[in-house]
Parts: structure tokens; sequence; C-alpha cells
């Protein structure tokens, strides 16, 4: 399901059958009818995996976000129970089904995609450079321009970042190139606002990271053993710049490496290799989930002085 501004999202659910002498025709892929509902027998079809979709679907009917005599397409997976793997409980092998999916699931790297959408950008919406403004727009609209930033922090040999970001495919590196590039939308959307250059964004983020790196050299040169130069750093990060630019206008929308170094070395303890250590510190304490992308940026701004 999906519409045309926001896209699609086929992602599938998973049901169980346990009892599949009820429901023999659907042991095979294909496309058949749920037989009717049989009260006295119980539920024919039990939900493994799905429920917040689900639950959507249903509440986007009740609301009438959902037109009911409109067909939607929803990929399901159905599943048999194995009374000979579990014979004593049905729901043990769903449980265990479950657990595999919620728990060995990878996120899908977002890199090569990325490549394919800066090609198309560039044939449809004509070259990027330093000298474009950054507009207000959506999300995912911001991605050529979050690429073209991340490949010139990568690339210049005066950016604090050259050669840590991974180019697509490649191994080594602090983190990927699609990780880089998502985590920049807290950056597009501030330069946005304060109508910066795609080239002012770049000598903002050169400044602002040559900053951090000054304050935890450690941090950077072994980044292995440090958050700091991770996805949760990165993002952490990310999110608090446009914060700290807001609470400090006298910075401008330029401040100096200097200036930076400063204003971060004033934030309690934040910005020390101590803070960033992968076993000890602080902000691995937070886990890895977007959640604690947001606690640790929290953290950091809880310190900083008025």
């Amino acid at each position: 399901m999906g519409d045309k501004d926001k896209g699609i999202a086929p992602t599938g659910i998973l049901l169980y059958v346990r009892e599949p002498e009820r429901f023999p025709e659907a042991s095979k892929p294909g496309v058949f009818q749920i037989p009717p509902e049989d009260s006295d027998n119980g539920p024919l079809l039990w939900l493994a995996d799905g429920q917040h979709r689900t639950d959507g679907l249903a509440e986007a009917f009740k609301e009438g976000w959902l037109a009911p005599d409109v067909e939607y397409e929803i990929p399901v997976s159905v599943l048999f129970w194995d009374s000979e793997k579990s014979p004593s409980d049905q729901r043990l092998e769903e449980a265990s089904q479950f657990y595999t999916i919620n728990q060995e699931q990878k996120r899908m790297r977002t890199d090569l995609a990325h490549q394919y959408i800066f090609r198309k950008y560039q044939q449809t919406g004509g070259p990027i450079g330093d000298s474009t403004v950054i507009q207000k727009m959506r999300k995912r609209d911001y991605v050529p321009f979050e690429i073209y930033i991340s490949r010139a922090l990568r690339d210049d040999p005066s950016s604090q970042w050259r050669g840590l970001i991974s180019v697509p495919n490649t191994q080594g590196g602090a983190i990927s190139e699609g990780s880089f590039t998502d985590s920049l939308l807290p950056i597009m959307d501030y330069a946005a606002t304060a109508g910066l250059t795609i080239g002012e964004t770049v000598q903002l983020l050169k400044n602002f990271w040559s900053a951090v790196f000054i304050n935890c050299p450690q941090a950077r040169s072994d980044f292995a053993n440090y958050v700091l130069l991770k996805t949760s750093g990165v993002y952490a990060l990310h999110i608090l710049l446009p914060t700290l630019l807001i609470r400090k206008p006298n910075l401008g929308k330029q401040p100096s490496i200097n200036q930076l170094q400063t204003v971060l070395a004033s934030i309690g303890d934040k910005f020390s290799d101590e803070y960033w250590d992968s076993e000890t510190g602080e902000a691995q304490s937070f886990g890895t989930s977007h959640k604690a992308f947001q606690e640790i940026a929290n953290d950091i701004i809880s310190e900083l002085p008025e």
C-alpha cells in the first residue's frame, strides 16, 4: 500500500495455521479464499508477526482513511505448525519464528539506492554544486543533496572525514556512505531554514567536525573502539548541531573551528574521548537504536551552557 507522495510499503505479515487439516489449500503458494469463520472450532489463522500493521489497517478503515470498497494488496506468508518440532505446544514454533524475524533481520543498506537516486537527479534536475541553495522540501527530496555533501566531506583533502566514509560496496572506513547520508536530515532542515548553500553547509560540517576531533583526538584515530564515528555518534551529533546553532545565535551561520571548539569544550565531559569509548563510555550505554541517537543528543544538549 502507499500513495504517490509517500511511496509504498509492501511489508508482509506472518500468519500461522495450527490445524492444517482445516486449511489444506494454503500449504502451497498461490491465491486462495479463506474459509468462512467457524466459531465452534475457534480461530483458523493466528497472527504471528505484523500486529502493528494489521492494527493500523483496522484503525485506518475505522477512521475512514482507507475506503472500504477499494481493494488493497497485502503480502502474507502463511506457515503451518510442525507437530514434529513442537508436539506439545503449537505456540512454541510461532514464538521461535517471531523471535528469529525480529532478532535476525538486518536493516537494508541504502547507499546503493542512493547512487541511483543521485544519478537520476543529475539527469533530470540538473547538476548540484556548491552554489546550490538548499530549499525546504520533503525528507526524501533532500537525498541527492545529502549524497553530494557526504561525498564532498569524504573526498575533500581538507575534510576531517576524508577517507572515513566508505564508498558503496567497499569495506573499511568508519561509517557507510548510506548511514552518513541518512544522518544529515537535521542538517538539511537547518540549512534550508538558514538559507545556506550546499558549499556553506559542507564548510559548516567541516568546521564542526574539526572542532569535535580537536576535543576527541583518540576517538578519531582509533575510531573502531569509539562510538563517535559510528552511526550512533554521527546521528546524535547531526541532531545536536542545529540545536547548538539556534541556542548560540552569536556564533552566526558559519562559526569558525575555534568558536565551535570552545563551545564544545564547555559542555561538561561530553566532548572527551572517555565519553565516546565503546566499552566504558557513557554514549555507548544508550544503545544503537534511532531512539538512542536522540537520547545521546539530548544528553549532550542538557549540558549546553546558557
